[in-house]
């Protein structure tokens, strides 16, 4: 150990600035002790004998060094992990779903609401002299069988002002059934009705007509249906449908029509494309007192369905042989519906293009129109094509709209102008005119439904006729609006409206011009609005009182040329439920 070293132990560490400095003083101490010691050497050296003795109680003393012998250690924060394997796992482009199956959800203490086998219900309309009556009867609830039979009458004894007796007569007895197999169904209907009506649009002031037999016309059907349908859940099998139905109908003068009608429709699943066909048979037979005429229908419908997550889409081709007065005519017809949701179900435009063969038969002509002639010159409509596009959707959970505008071609439609040129002279009676005709249609829908308290539907549609021929389209109303509102307060008081405007239109009169001759003119009809009102009042389940008001507007419009409608009339009367 050197000197440094004794002194470092002896003096504890001081700052830097303090160790240089006392580093200073030893070094000259040292220097000065070593001259000191040569001094002496050198006297000794000489035969100069010098001693000195110096006693003292310090004994200068050396501690042992503290040293650290740990080594220094870099710890890593970033964990090893072990056994790190590298690799692709693979997977199907389209995995099987496998539905895992779960228990029925039940509910628990909440019994089925009673069923009642039967509802009569019973009305007056004092003004007109209207008595109402309807009355529906049926099996409550089962399994595998319904069945029931429902009953109607309502009639008029009313002479309205300026024209003839305008009595009607509408009687109606239906009987159903419907048994439920396994994997099918067979449903079997039987109409009758019975309808009577009166010529009352002729001038009271110029005939003069006592027995209101003479202008009375009753039209009377028979009519059953049968009908079979598959259910069943595999798509491999072809569902089926297939309705046989026969009718008969006639009037008072023996004119009868008869008609065989038999639909057969099938559908199955081809990967994931469905597959429709549709078979139409329709065969008519007329019999009139000056003719008798005979035409068979055949249409065969083949149709795609295919669809994604966002689009739906509906490809056919309709053919048609329609077999008419011994001649016989091919019609084909392009199917094609096509929408894309674009959110939520709320945005959904859609488009496409269709078409078909309009059979104008004597019995669909003379419930249009009830006043048109004994003897009607039938013809067909061919609907060559109808292009159309719209919007609909969904505006919230209560509200739905649909808005749509078409274009379609049509062959031979049907038109009604008052008979001027008939044996009878009171020109009561109503021809069919037929002319190709194209027609642009505008239409709109809005519903409302709040639960079972509010339900509301406003529809409209604006048409535009252009006949090829005809000067004018006749008794075809330029827009017609639909109204209608259900109100429940508290299944106490139910409110029903109905208001429905017709527009402008056109009917071909017979008119004197300066020469004194007769000619025939168009002639503009003025629209109209017809708005009804109906409270019912439920004492209990099985008893409640309604009164209804017509016509509240109290017009006297024409729907058709010289026939008149009644102005404001009510009715009241009671609901009851007897068994």
């Amino acid at each position: 150990m050197n000197s440094i070293d004794l002194v470092q132990d002896i003096c504890p560490a001081k700052p830097a600035s303090a160790s240089k400095k006392l580093k200073r003083k030893v070094e000259w101490i040292l220097i000065l002790m070593l001259l000191l010691g040569y001094v002496a050497v050198s006297l000794g050296q000489s035969g100069t004998d010098i001693s000195f003795s110096a006693k003292s109680g310090f004994v200068p003393t050396i501690k042992d060094a503290i040293k650290f012998a740990d080594l220094p250690e870099i710890k890593d924060t970033v964990k090893r992990i072990d056994n790190v394997k590298y690799g692709i796992a693979s997977a199907p482009m389209f995995p099987k779903y496998e539905a895992q199956p779960i228990t029925a959800a039940k509910m628990q203490n909440e019994p089925l609401p009673k069923l009642y086998h039967s509802l009569l219900k019973v009305g007056y309309g004092p003004l007109y002299n209207m008595p109402y009556g309807e009355f529906w009867i049926g099996n409550t609830r089962s399994r595998d069988v319904s069945y029931g039979a429902h009953l109607k009458h309502f009639s008029s004894t009313t002479h309205l002002k300026d024209v003839g007796y305008g009595g009607f007569s509408d009687n109606l007895i239906s009987v159903f059934g419907k048994k439920m197999y396994k994997k099918h169904s067979l449903k079997g209907d039987f109409n009758y009705e019975r309808n009577v009506v009166h010529y009352y649009g002729y001038d009271t002031s110029i005939n003069h007509i006592k027995d209101n037999n003479y202008t009375k016309q009753r039209y009377q059907l028979f009519e059953p249906k049968l009908q079979l349908t598959s259910h069943y859940t595999d798509s491999t099998h072809m569902n089926h449908d297939i309705k046989l139905a026969y009718y008969n109908f006639q009037n008072l003068n023996r004119e009868e029509e008869n008609n065989i009608k038999l639909n057969a429709n099938g559908n199955m699943f081809i990967n994931k494309e469905k597959l429709n066909i549709n078979f139409l048979t329709d065969f008519y037979n007329h019999r009139q007192s000056n003719d008798t005429v005979n035409d068979l229908i055949l249409t065969i419908n083949p149709s795609f369905e295919a669809h994604g997550d966002k689009w739906h889409a509906d490809v056919g081709l309709g053919a048609t042989i329609d077999n008419f007065k011994k001649s016989t005519r091919f019609y084909f017809y392009p199917q094609l519906n096509v929408n894309y949701d674009i959110y939520e179900n709320m945005i959904v435009p859609y488009a496409g293009i269709n078409g078909g063969l309009i059979k104008n038969s004597f019995r669909s002509l003379s419930r249009e129109n009830p006043f048109v002639d004994t003897t009607i010159r039938y013809a067909n409509t061919n609907n060559k094509y109808n292009a159309f596009v719209g919007l609909r959707g969904n505006l919230s959970s209560n509200t739905s709209y649909d808005a749509k505008v078409s274009y379609g071609q049509y062959d031979s439609m049907h038109y009604y102008v008052v008979d001027y040129n008939g044996p009878n002279q009171l020109y009561n009676h109503f021809n069919v005119l037929y002319d190709n005709t194209s027609l642009v249609t505008v239409s709109g829908q809005l519903k409302y439904q709040l639960k079972e308290k509010i339900n509301l539907i406003a529809k409209g549609n604006y048409y535009l006729y252009k006949p090829k021929n005809l000067t004018r389209a006749y008794h075809k109303p330029d827009y017609d609006l639909t109204f209608s509102g259900i109100y429940n307060l508290q299944s106490k008081i139910i409110l029903r409206a109905d208001l429905v405007f017709m527009g402008k239109q056109w009917a071909l009169t017979q008119v004197t011009d300066t020469a004194g001759n007769a000619v025939l003119k168009p002639k503009q009809l003025k629209g109209y609005a017809d708005i009804n009102l109906e409270v019912e009042y439920r004492y209990t389940k099985m008893l409640s009182f309604f009164v209804r008001f017509n016509n509240i507007a109290n017009q006297r419009y024409y729907r058709w040329e010289r026939y008149p409608s009644q102005r404001f009339n009510g009715m009241i009367g009671l609901t009851f439920v007897p068994f």
